[in-house]
């Protein structure tokens, strides 16, 4: 067995009604803290006001930063960043879904580190400690709450681009993972969070960085999604189903901590920039076509992950393999109501090219993806998945 190295620093509280500890867990971190938000759900519901309600319960003043929006821009850091200095803050609730969670990791690291935020994309180049952050996910998809990395536009480069920072020191203090947050979201935004989670788990099992650990972690994320998301996408209320939904994102997150992921990731970001399209319908197009390229040729893991897809094995060749592995990926698609391409838009080669050559600039990604790609490689897999044609079509 190879060696491996496994490092989650994140106390996490797991079940229903686990929020209310949100006061007492904040109060043994700071005695003012920043709660970092979306746009409005978490008011509609009334969570704004039980967090609030929890920390001034437990002598923590509540400064409240609103309206973070999908894929958060630096912007919106340099406002809450501004607001948590103002007022003191000494730690930072991240309550939502990714956006606001990873904005909070990075309002974190401002709040101690010099700007720019953008000295900060990269791997490990945060110097001074942040402000602790404890993450309340309100969504099943994203595992923020358990990982190092934070996903912004960089809206100083043109066109804007989604870019990372990995930083072991913005893992979450705490995660307070309660499924009973997840009963409002509609069908679309489970869908979307859902394929999310099935994407960094399938990825993570695949990624050259992958360890027994994080492999473990992923193969159960990858069973109970399948099982559970068709299932809660019948009947939105299904308590036990979502809370199995939540849970699998919190393995896929652990997972994706230690492993990285690998080009569906790294493809997905500019059909969200450029192309308006939700993270998770982003993934649900490339995953199959990435999936089929890395798994055509042989893997080691083909046969294993063909059993976490409750395919038989038995007597089957590699080819026969890969097609039942991706017609399992793509029926679990459809079972969520997401495209498989964009069929009806007309995306231009010179754009897919352009996507394609970013792509060809991510050495994390490359490194980490099973099989070594080409820019025609890429250009081909965008082809494939934005144009829905079969080679040879």
């Amino acid at each position: 067995m190879r060696e491996f190295e496994f490092y989650l620093p994140t106390r996490v509280l797991f079940g229903r009604g686990v929020v209310e500890n949100i006061g007492k867990e904040t109060a043994k971190l700071g005695k003012s803290a920043l709660v970092v938000t979306g746009q409005s759900s978490a008011r509609k519901t009334e969570l704004l006001e039980r967090v609030k309600d929890s920390l001034k319960e437990s002598g923590v003043k509540p400064v409240l930063f609103e309206g973070v929006e999908a894929n958060p821009c630096l912007e919106t850091i340099k406002r809450g960043t501004k607001i948590a200095k103002e007022k003191g803050c000494e730690v930072i609730i991240g309550l939502g879904g990714g956006s606001p969670m990873d904005a909070a990791k990075a309002i974190a690291i401002l709040s101690t580190n010099p700007a720019p935020l953008i000295n900060y994309f990269g791997r490990n180049k945060v110097k001074e400690v942040p402000l602790p952050v404890i993450a309340v996910p309100t969504t099943a998809g994203t595992g923020s709450e358990v990982t190092l990395y934070a996903v912004l536009t960089n809206t100083e480069k043109v066109p804007p681009l989604k870019e990372t920072f990995a930083d072991p020191s913005i893992f979450p203090r705490v995660a307070l993972v309660d499924p009973e947050l997840t009963l409002s979201l509609p069908a679309s935004v489970t869908a979307d969070t859902g394929i999310d989670a099935f994407s960094h788990a399938l990825e993570s099992y695949l990624s050259n960085r992958s360890q027994p650990l994080s492999d473990a972690l992923a193969s159960e994320a990858i069973t109970l999604l399948l099982k559970y998301l068709p299932k809660v996408m019948r009947n939105l209320k299904d308590i036990n189903a979502r809370s199995y939904i939540l849970y699998a994102s919190l393995l896929a997150g652990m997972a994706i901590a230690q492993s990285g992921t690998i080009l569906v990731h790294g493809m997905s970001y500019r059909l969200t920039t450029d192309l308006g399209l939700s993270h998770g319908k982003a993934c649900a197009i490339l995953l199959p076509v990435v999936s089929e390229f890395n798994l055509s040729q042989g893997h080691p893991k083909l046969t294993s992950l063909s059993k976490c897809l409750e395919e038989n094995t038995e007597g089957s060749t590699t080819k026969e393999l890969v097609e039942k592995v991706i017609t399992r990926i793509k029926n679990l698609i459809t079972e969520l109501g997401l495209p498989q391409n964009l069929k009806t838009r007309k995306i231009k080669k010179e754009l897919i090219a352009e996507f394609a050559q970013e792509v060809m600039q991510n050495k994390a990604k490359l490194a980490n993806n099973p099989r070594s790609v080409t820019l025609k490689d890429v250009i081909e897999m965008y082809e494939k998945a934005l144009w829905g044609y079969e080679k040879g079509e």
